[in-house]
């Protein structure tokens, strides 16, 4: 969905850079249909169509922590006696060839999974650091 409204060529707003690259001539081939004027016909682009069928697959490295922790024994001369710091971050890469926000979708039922172009997973780091007296 997100994608056939990016290049429906039916409204001035905003549309995909691809829509350049459209049928304009007789004996053109083309992956992109012609745009035709709204109050003259239909636009071809805002019809459903396999064309906007894409495979998701996708790898994910979603979580990953790093921490260490000081030796207790060197820490006591200082008063310490646990000093811990550790780094998570997630949603880190998702490596795919999908031309949407996020390939990871999920359909109900016998429906295919429609991509209406949802806010992409946001990207998080922590960094803490503990201490024990």
């Amino acid at each position: 969905m997100a994608r056939m409204k990016a290049e429906d060529m039916r409204t001035n707003k905003n549309q995909s850079a691809a829509v350049a690259h459209r049928w304009r001539k007789n004996g053109q081939v083309m992956e992109i249909p012609r745009a035709m004027n709204a109050s003259v016909g239909t636009s071809y682009n805002a019809l459903s169509s396999d064309r906007y069928v894409e495979p998701g697959d996708f790898l994910r490295f979603n979580y990953l922590q790093l921490a260490y922790s000081f030796d207790p024994a060197k820490l006591k001369k200082y008063g310490i006696s646990q000093l811990r710091f550790s780094l998570t971050g997630n949603n880190l890469f998702c490596w795919s060839k999908y031309s949407g926000v996020d390939p990871e979708k999920s359909a109900s039922g016998y429906s295919p999974c429609i991509d209406n172009s949802q806010t992409p997973r946001t990207r998080s780091f922590t960094f803490s650091f503990n201490i024990g007296f």
